[in-house]
């Protein structure tokens, strides 16, 4: 990968792909401790998915509350998520950028977190970064990563008027936020229907963490085929950024969920981001949300978030374009949701007996299981809402310890590789720890080891130099 002809070399201590939560908390972090960093970004703007976001700063509130909704997550990536969450809180806090005195509980059905405001704090983190003699670029894609055959050198990145640069450097941190935008890696890892998903997501994040790091000798991880995000009505006439949050069905868990045969095929109470994945491999990947006027007027109009503000999701669906039916019984919205294809008779059949086994407290209805605090539809009007998944960010992603290494297929470190956030795998699998807290958590730990890394290479003879020669020397010591 060393064969590019470049315009320009750079040096830095540490360079940061990506400017998201986890890019950001990661070059602050390296750049409060002493390192020159350079944060680049390829889109014209920072921030990546984070800047798109509601602002809640949350994961799960002990161990055991990670184990038992992320049976699959890496317990050693979850404990020290964990154990650093009070910390980077407070470290917020002393920013100055605005977190709510009380905190939010059971978020996604088990979190804990605090609403904050999340474009003060990507904001911060790259004030901190220049005040310290860092850059923050954006419009520069990193196209390479540079190594010596020992350990990773640097970086290639292409600048928006299209020159190479080439940044030679001690660490590099890869946070690029996932591959949820790589419609080829969704079909490679999730399977058929993937590319259906509709992105909900910053468009940038296409996988350019994972294939740099491939590239380098970083191992895979499990979590491939799982990922985040919320149903959303079908079809929708648009789909911009500023529809993400309004139009996602949070209330899901709420509804009885069926599939175009009329059928269940999941306890609807796991809740919305669950749902979601699960949908993606019905007929189609398509289902259909059943109802009633008290669900809607209830969790189908509260607040999921505090910030987001009450708005019937039900009516903003079908605002979209979504297929949708509402009635005065049951009976005549089945009619209507036969019209769309779905088996009339299978259909009845699957309310009918999962309104007996939630009236009995629970158990199971043809083969699904019916939760004991299931509800079913009681009040009318009814409503049925045809949905769809959407992808926000991928679980899977780059092998790494708990410092933020780069592994390789041995477990053993990449030399001067580290990587952070939606880029690592496996501390979400199926079930969610969280998005904004989990990436700016994880990129303290790969800008805090980058940082250490920076300052073993330049080595003893540039204590005490300022950080210009430091670097000076260590591009001339290659």
């Amino acid at each position: 990968m060393n064969h590019h002809h470049v315009d320009e070399v750079r040096t830095a201590d540490v360079v940061v792909v990506g400017s998201g939560v986890s890019g950001s908390a990661a070059a602050m972090t390296a750049a409060r401790a002493g390192a020159r960093v350079a944060l680049l970004e390829k889109q014209d703007t920072f921030g990546g998915s984070a800047a798109l976001s509601a602002g809640m700063f949350w994961t799960a509130p002990t161990v055991e509350a990670y184990q038992a909704r992320i049976p699959l997550g890496r317990l050693d990536l979850g404990r020290r998520l964990v154990a650093d969450y009070e910390d980077a809180l407070a470290e917020l806090r002393a920013s100055g950028v605005r977190v709510s005195d009380e905190p939010k509980r059971d978020i996604m059905t088990f979190g804990i977190g605090y609403s904050t405001d999340i474009k003060a704090i990507l904001a911060w983190c790259r004030d901190e970064v220049v005040v310290a003699g860092g850059e923050a670029r954006t419009g520069t894609a990193v196209v390479a990563l540079v190594d010596d055959g020992r350990r990773v050198t640097g970086v290639v990145a292409r600048e928006a008027d299209g020159r190479l640069v080439r940044y030679d450097a001690s660490a590099v941190v890869l946070t690029t936020g996932g591959f949820q935008g790589a419609r080829d890696e969704l079909t490679r890892h999730i399977g058929p229907n993937a590319d259906r998903l509709l992105l909900r997501s910053n468009p940038g994040s296409v996988g350019d963490g994972l294939r740099l790091a491939r590239a380098a000798g970083a191992g895979g991880t499990t979590a491939m085929s799982t990922f985040y995000g919320h149903l959303i009505g079908h079809p929708v006439n648009r789909f911009e950024p500023q529809d993400f949050l309004p139009s996602s069905q949070y209330y899901s868990g709420s509804t009885v969920l069926v599939n175009l045969r009329g059928e269940r095929f999941v306890d609807e109470t796991q809740g919305d981001e669950l749902l979601n994945q699960a949908v993606t491999f019905q007929p189609e990947a398509r289902g259909v949300l059943i109802f009633d006027d008290h669900v809607r007027r209830t969790e189908g109009t509260e607040e999921p978030f505090p910030g987001l503000g009450t708005i019937d999701r039900f009516a903003l669906a079908v605002e979209a374009g979504a297929t949708h039916a509402v009635a005065d019984t049951l009976g005549d919205l089945l009619d209507v949701v036969a019209s769309w294809g779905v088996d009339r008779a299978n259909l009845g059949d699957t309310l009918e007996r999962y309104t007996a086994v939630a009236g009995a407290g629970g158990g199971v209805a043809r083969g699904i299981p019916v939760a004991a605090g299931a509800r079913a539809p009681q009040t009318g009007p009814f409503y049925a809402l045809m949905v769809q998944p959407s992808i926000t960010f991928t679980f899977g992603g780059i092998r790494t310890n708990a410092d933020g290494e780069a592994l390789d297929h041995d477990g053993r470190p990449v030399p001067g590789l580290y990587a952070a956030g939606a880029d690592i795998g496996g501390l979400s699998n199926y079930g969610y720890a969280g998005g904004l807290a989990p990436g700016y958590i994880t990129g303290r730990w790969a800008g805090a080891a980058a940082a250490r890394a920076a300052r073993t290479a330049v080595g003893s003879s540039a204590e005490g130099l300022d950080p210009a020669v430091g670097t000076a020397a260590l591009a001339g010591a290659r």
